[in-house]
């Protein structure tokens, strides 16, 4: 069984107040610790005050209220079930906005990340498989749940998210999921933008790929990302979003990796800033199209289990390991890794690092 102290599993239903109510309750232990990691991780490695971050989150009500006002309401209900500010819980929704995007990046505070998605083309049984390792700073760890969200008009939802953000990677009960890699980029955008992870609740939100890919094209993202997307139907797209612009790429021969860098000519402009501040990004996806392209068989679950805890190159490697001569602000480990497999709405899930922490299979 999973350690209930990491990830503990919280189920909420109702309406989006009382989705957040629940969360915010029941996850308030978790959100003191998000809070706790990102006053310290602002105000260490970006020179952001606590404040700040809070008045500038503030300046996001508007566009989200546009986006889906449901959001400011699960967001209200979080802050009045932990007992913390809108504002300060709107912080960690846009914590990404705060310190990737344009002249605020400090490259100490990018994720690194493996995504991959498998398609009936070259699997085992013909699954849709869909994952990733989210490798960050290891003392948020303890500040990360596992959510079941049963919704009234919309589908149920089962994501891990850092406590306190209402959208993360997960999927649905429509079949479809999403996973995140960090990217960044000098250039800002102007205007309104929408926060990368108010775009993931609405990917989690949509019934096919199509609508998830209009659920985060619809508006300019305030940073870049990518999003590894991926259906029951046995589709999957690698779906990259740069400064104003973005591209999606389909998985024509059955499978996609992808880790922190550019990677579709679309976006050869833009200026990627995580090529130099995380060139192990590079070896970790020739390390997964490496390991794929050597199976003589189709991909099975237990494969894509020890391609996870590949040690090439460690310890920046696709099962990351903190990295003690780096500096502390700049070290990165494996927080979780994450296999889901969409037609039968479930999940094998390793609370840590997978080469130590056996995957365990979560279904609600």
């Amino acid at each position: 069984m999973i350690n209930k102290e990491l990830f503990p599993i919280i189920i909420a239903s109702g309406t989006p107040y009382e989705i957040g109510l629940i969360h915010g309750r029941e996850a308030k232990k978790q959100v003191d610790i998000s809070i706790s990691t990102y006053k310290a991780m602002f105000w260490d490695y970006s020179g952001i005050r606590w404040e700040d971050a809070c008045n500038y989150a503030r300046t996001f009500i508007p566009t989200i209220n546009e986006y889906d006002p449901d959001y400011m309401e699960e967001i209200r209900g979080i802050a009045d079930g932990s007992g913390y500010g809108i504002d300060e819980i709107l912080a960690l929704n846009v914590r990404s906005e705060i310190v990737l995007q344009g002249s605020q990046i400090n490259s100490s505070n990018t994720d690194g990340c493996t995504t991959f998605v498998f398609t009936p083309q070259v699997t085992e049984g013909g699954k849709t498989l869909l994952g990733q390792n989210w490798d960050w700073k290891m003392t948020e760890q303890a500040g990360c749940i596992i959510m079941h969200i049963r919704q009234e008009k919309k589908p149920d939802i089962t994501m891990v998210t850092e406590a306190g953000i209402i959208g993360k990677i997960g999927y649905n009960s429509a079949g479809i999921g999403v996973t995140l890699n960090a990217l960044s980029s000098n250039m800002k955008v102007e205007g309104k933008v929408l926060p990368l992870h108010i775009a993931m609740r609405g990917m989690l939100d949509s019934r096919t790929l199509s609508d998830m890919i209009r659920a985060t094209t619809c508006m300019n993202l305030s940073c870049c990302a990518h999003y590894m997307i991926a259906s029951s139907k046995g589709e999957g797209v690698s779906l990259e979003v740069g400064p104003g612009d973005f591209d999606a790429l389909y998985a024509e021969e059955g499978w996609l990796a992808h880790t922190n860098h550019f990677i579709t000519p679309r976006l050869m402009y833009v200026k990627d800033t995580t090529r130099v501040s995380l060139p192990d990004s590079f070896l970790r996806l020739g390390r997964m199209r490496t390991m794929v392209r050597a199976l003589d068989h189709k991909v099975r679950v237990a494969d894509i289990k020890e391609m996870m805890a590949d040690h090439t190159s460690y310890p920046d490697s696709i099962c990351r390991h903190e990295d003690v001569l780096e500096p502390e602000g700049k070290r990165l480990g494996t927080i979780f890794s994450i296999i889901m497999d969409l037609e039968r709405e479930e999940m094998y899930f390793a609370p840590g690092n997978p080469c130590t922490e056996g995957y365990h299979l979560i279904k609600f």
